[in-house]
């Protein structure tokens, strides 16, 4: 009786094999193409991640440039270069001091 349960299962087992082996494989086949595609995605967010960072640099820097080409020193120093009117920075009011809107009294 044990004898013929092992041939029935092995006889079960060699007519399974080549399905077994074949669903094996494309799982296998399936694990890596979903890892590969993982890999892929985390390198793409990694890189728009730099480029982000070196844009808000860039962004400060160009902030930092446009507060001081924005300063009354600079826009006096200027009128004396071209020899324009003497800006008076006495007389010099902020409006608003996000946009740097200013009036002259």
């Amino acid at each position: 009786m044990f004898k013929f349960k092992m041939s029935k299962t092995w006889n079960l087992i060699k007519r399974y094999n080549t399905p077994a082996f074949l669903i094996v494989a494309f799982l296998w086949v399936g694990i890596l193409v979903s890892t590969n595609f993982s890999n892929h995605q985390n390198l793409q967010r990694n890189d728009l991640s730099k480029s982000i960072k070196s844009i808000e640099d860039e962004l400060r820097l160009l902030n930092a440039n446009v507060s001081e080409l924005q300063t009354t020193q600079r826009i006096e120093n200027e009128s004396k270069r071209l020899e324009l009117v003497k800006v008076q920075s006495e007389n010099i009011y902020y409006l608003d001091d996000e946009q740097g809107k200013v009036a002259l009294r």
